[in-house]
């Protein structure tokens, strides 16, 4: 059996496959099986879920794919499971285009990637990078090789011969379209070549004037087309300096700071949890380090690396554990590493070469719209050939009827179709940026507008991630702490009287990070590390203990980081008498399975069962009042104890309570995203009772009942279990970063769009996961804002809100120039099918049906996409990203309207051949009455439910009423302007005319806004 578990991105999906749990050889057998079935283009399977994540054409469907797995699926190995072979590398699967031949090799891709390598060598004074099989080599040979030394690093002078070398370390980038290209893509397009069509026709006809108009005419829209695009591409391009990670690296001895792109080859990498793997390099030292690779493999769960040499050349590169790849993050441990290859020359850089996108890919909405478009133009193609054909049989030239049908066929398909959503997202883009949004890819934009559940991650987001102890308990007694004073319920006292907090203090102190730059003019501290880590050194000093001094006496020897089946940091430090010193500190469940004994009055003594008891309700009951709660114990050993054997007998010494007070404005912020109709759910590491007091403050269950889940509880429930649970809870607490993962794709199994927020190292698989990823650009990680899809660059949650609405306004914007578009350009249509069918001649030439196009659409069309937010756009429920751009219903309303106008404009051609016969005079009024109702038509269409009679009238659109009265200027100059009038064949018109044109353009407008108005009553009532 193979069920969907995650189908919400086109052309990605994750499937699960019965029997794959714990089976290497049906592993092995889908993977090199699925990569060759036409359309697949990677395939990566996980005996631990049983899961396969699987990317391919985009323009096959889910059901499709899944098909295909399970026909390969069923077809059992044979000789080919019977003789194991090595996987490919993940660079073999993933394939180029559909269009790119399945026959290609990996002999074949290492030959491109060559042959582009000895081009680029001789336009360029860059060198090739030296290639080993780095990962069978030993750590002395990769130093020799490199020419580094692992306590040493590289010099100051060889990063410089490097760097002019090899060249900074970038990754290969697609190169940006031309302006030129930009304007030479204008003509590429069905409309314009119905045009080019048309003045051809024109030409060989003897109609010299008419195809100059016509071509001016398709220069003018190459022209607007070329400006809006132009525009757009610039905003797209400034989206890939948005984030610049950087890297820990020893050189001459130091560490260093350095930014991505100044790490060469040689440098040796500092890897702890939170770093960004800047570049292919080889273990050298690893203590339980693991690394996410789901960038290159697409399996979410951590790799654990080691520095042994492995002895399999062709190795795949998910099997190779002493090497780390660019692209990845580190999740737990620590470790060095030797770079081994920078920019074009990592994993994730030969595989971009071998892709060799040269071009933005389309958004599931630009290609429902370019389809859109495609169908647009059959379909008036069609209907134009009747009007050809039914114009022929009536007597009308076979060369006149040709230039008409070709001109009325590129006049009704609208031009600017394609392009509405690449221009909506641009300005999109352009006013998040004004409220400190960065949105860094076009699709993301398109899923704000469908988001219909938000992850909140606790510390960090919800809360100011600004950590202060305010409370500690220490032998069986709590004590209170505040600026200036640690007191009890009898009064304040000094902290160095209580043996307890002095020893609480000092390892907090020792088992930390943070690092003391120097002391501020108010005697204060200046210290640099993460606000939980400065909260305990803080403590330490107001305890009265010299931290310095402290830590140069105990010089630390190494440390043990939290992982992600070890909630404590440990740390190991030299004693003055020569011995060891085991601090820890973590979740107090963690940290007090490990003790044996506890502190009281300054003796150790056996931990009973009743203390620990009388522990463990005290953390409860501080978790209960919204405290972040650690445990603190140590281990002491006279003589040179590992560290391994010091955690088995621990003492205890006591718990620490920190506040984190939750951001201004997010308890508003939750209840905007519950009357958008957006769930929220809070996903914290800390327990309980903290997440419980939390998520009731900020009203998460809004009037029901506040369901909370400990981690504890579902890590053996069911997929299908765990998707039918996660609908009904709110908080999920003492979270690992594995159940972070776990619970975003148990929703996105339940059907849910998911926006996942996060500021750290933890937070990113989830966040990778996501449909929708923000993070926090002030406070956050550098890994958190690279797998970011949106940054809040000032972390300020409620500016998601903003951009929930502008995401929901983009797209109603699309709809309302789409709708335009459509709704005018039918009508054109209808008027002249109409004309032919009832045998009353031509109401339009075919330079008034050119005319039309430019003024009518694309003025007002571009005009109606920077519209203002409708006031109600986060009163309505998230969109379901699955549903078309348009329903049924919106089509029967479009034809409506159209059939409304054309009315219009049939009354006016009819009056017209009443009172002057067929003729100039006639088609003067059907063109003017035609071209005035489309204009005004425009204002209807600012809103789909508001209409301008009522007093909840639309929003103003002052570029709308800009391109309307500019538009209308020009028309008039048709009436005024002899030249203008003698090129369009437009006769002079007198008062009883004028009149005639003002009530059919206005009539329309009249009853389409009336109609909207009752059928928005109606609604109300229901």
């Amino acid at each position: 059996m193979v069920r969907v578990v995650h189908s919400n991105l086109p052309g990605r999906g994750r499937f699960n496959v019965e029997g794959l749990q714990g089976s290497p050889a049906l592993k092995d057998w889908l993977e090199n099986k699925l990569v060759k079935q036409y359309g697949m283009l990677r395939a990566s399977a996980n005996t631990v879920t049983g899961n396969i994540l699987v990317q391919f054409d985009p323009q096959k469907d889910h059901e499709t794919i899944r098909n295909v797995i399970k026909y390969v699926t069923s077809r059992k190995p044979g000789q080919d499971a019977g003789r194991p072979r090595p996987i490919e590398s993940t660079l073999t699967l993933v394939k180029k285009k559909a269009a790119v031949p399945e026959k290609t090799k990996l002999q074949d891709d290492q030959t491109l990637f060559a042959l582009k390598q000895k081009v680029k060598q001789v336009l360029s004074p860059i060198r090739p990078q030296p290639i080993e099989k780095w990962h069978t080599l030993t750590v002395e040979q990769v130093q020799v090789s490199v020419n580094s030394r692992l306590d040493l690093g590289i010099s100051l002078k060889q990063f410089q011969n490097r760097i002019k070398r090899y060249g900074p370390n970038a990754l290969p980038e697609s190169k940006p379209r031309s302006r030129w290209e930009i304007f030479a893509g204008q003509f590429v397009s069905l409309p314009t070549a119905l045009l080019g069509a048309a003045a051809g026709v024109s030409l060989l006809t003897g109609g010299l004037v008419d195809a100059v108009i016509i071509m001016g005419v398709v220069v003018a829209n190459a022209g607007i087309g070329y400006a809006t695009e132009n525009e757009a591409e610039k905003t797209i391009q400034s989206l890939k300096q948005a984030v610049h990670p950087s890297a820990e690296v020893i050189r001459e001895g130091r560490l260093q700071k350095i930014p991505v792109e100044d790490v060469v080859v040689g440098d040796v990498l500092v890897l702890k949890p939170g770093t960004y793997v800047g570049a292919d390099s080889r273990i050298v030292q690893a203590d339980r380090l693991s690394i996410d690779e789901s960038a290159l493999t697409g399996e979410s769960m951590p790799v654990y690396k080691k520095p042994t040499v492995l002895r399999l050349e062709n190795m795949p590169v998910a099997d190779r554990v002493n090497m780390i790849f660019r692209g990845t993050l580190v999740t737990g441990g620590e470790g060095l590493a030797i770079v081994v290859a920078t920019g074009a020359y990592t994993e994730i850089g030969r595989l971009q070469l071998l892709l060799d996108n040269t071009s933005r890919p389309e958004s599931p909405m630009e290609r429902q719209l370019r389809v859109m478009g495609n169908q647009l133009v059959i379909v008036s193609g069609g209907i134009c050939g009747i009007v050809f054909v039914m114009g022929f049989l009536r007597g009308y030239g076979f060369l006149q009827m040709l230039r008409m049908g070709i001109s009325l066929a590129a006049a009704a398909v609208p031009e600017g179709l394609p392009a509405a959503a690449t221009i909506n997202f641009a300005l999109g883009i352009r006013k998040m940026r004004q409220h400190n949004v960065l949105v860094r890819h076009l699709q993301a934009i398109e899923t704000l507008g469908s988001v219909q559940t938000v992850c909140l991650d606790k510390t960090g987001t919800i809360t100011e991630n600004r950590m202060t102890v305010v409370t500690c308990y220490v032998d069986f007694q709590r004590f209170h702490i505040t600026e200036h004073h640690f007191a009890t319920e009898q009064g304040p006292f000094p902290p160095l009287e209580n043996r307890e907090i002095e020893k609480l203090a000092s390892v907090l102190a020792l088992c930390n990070e943070s690092v003391i730059i120097g002391r501020n003019a108010d005697s204060t501290y200046e210290l640099k590390g993460s606000p939980t880590e400065n909260a305990l050194v803080h403590f330490a000093i107001r305890a009265g203990i010299d931290v310095s001094g402290l830590r140069e006496g105990y010089p630390l020897e190494k440390v043990n980081y939290r992982a992600e089946n070890r909630l404590y940091m440990s740390t190991l430090h030299k004693t003055p008498k020569g011995g060891r010193k085991l601090a820890v500190k973590g979740s107090p469940a963690g940290v007090l399975e490990l003790c044996g004994w506890h502190m009281v009055n300054g003796r150790r003594v056996v931990l009973k069962e009743a203390k620990r008891l009388k522990i463990e309700t005290q953390n409860e009951r501080m978790a209960g009042e919204s405290l972040r709660v650690l445990g603190v114990a140590c281990a002491e050993s006279e003589t040179d104890t590992a560290l391994e054997d010091l955690e088995g007998q621990l003492t205890w010494i006591g718990l620490v309570g920190m506040v984190d007070p939750i951001r201004e404005g997010v308890a508003e912020l939750i209840q905007a995203f519950h009357g958008a109709g957006i769930e929220t759910v809070m996903i914290t590491g800390d327990q309980s009772p903290t997440a419980y007091a939390v998520a009731e403050k900020l009203k998460l269950s809004r009037n029901d009942r506040l369901a909370i889940l400990d981690s504890m509880e579902f890590t053996s429930v069911q997929p299908d279990v765990m998707e039918a649970l996660v609908r009904k809870v709110h908080v999920f607490s003492r979270v690992t970063p594995a159940h972070k993962l776990q619970i975003v794709q148990a929703l996105q199994g339940a059907g849910r769009t998911v926006a996942m927020t996060g500021d750290g190292i933890n937070d990113a698989p989830a966040l990778k996961a996501a449909d929708l990823a923000i993070a926090m650009g002030h406070g956050g990680t550098d890994v958190a804002r690279e797998v970011a899809d949106v940054v809040l660059e000032d972390d300020n949650l409620e500016t998601l809100i903003i951009a929930v609405s502008n995401g929901r306004n983009t797209y109603k914007n699309i709809r309302k120039s789409v709708h335009f578009f459509l709704s005018t350009n039918l009508s054109e249509i209808m008027v002249m099918f109409s004309a032919m069918a009832m045998g009353i001649g031509f109401p339009l030439n075919v330079m008034q049906l050119l005319w039309i196009n430019i003024i009518s659409d694309i003025f007002p069309g571009l005009a109606l996409s920077m519209g203002e937010p409708d006031p109600d756009v986060l009163k309505e429920p998230p969109r379901d990203p699955d549903a078309p751009l348009f329903g049924k219903n919106d089509y029967k309303e479009m034809a409506y309207e159209s059939g409304i106008i054309s009315a219009a404009t049939m009354g006016a051609y009819g009056v017209g051949i009443g009172v002057y016969g067929m003729g100039a005079k006639a088609t003067s009024l059907a063109f003017q009455s035609l071209t005035f109702g489309q204009l005004l038509h425009a204002v209807s269409c600012r809103s789909e439910s508001r209409g301008i009679f009522s007093k909840n009238r639309p929003p103003s659109n002052p570029y709308l009423n800009v391109a309307i009265g500019g538009s209308l200027a020009l028309q008039v100059m048709t009436m005024v302007v002899p030249g203008l009038r003698q090129l369009l064949g437009v006769t002079p018109l007198n008062l009883f005319d004028v009149a005639v044109i003002g009530g059919s353009s206005v009539l329309p407008l009249v009853i389409n806004e009336t109609r909207k108005e009752r059928k928005s009553k109606v609604g109300n009532e229901k």
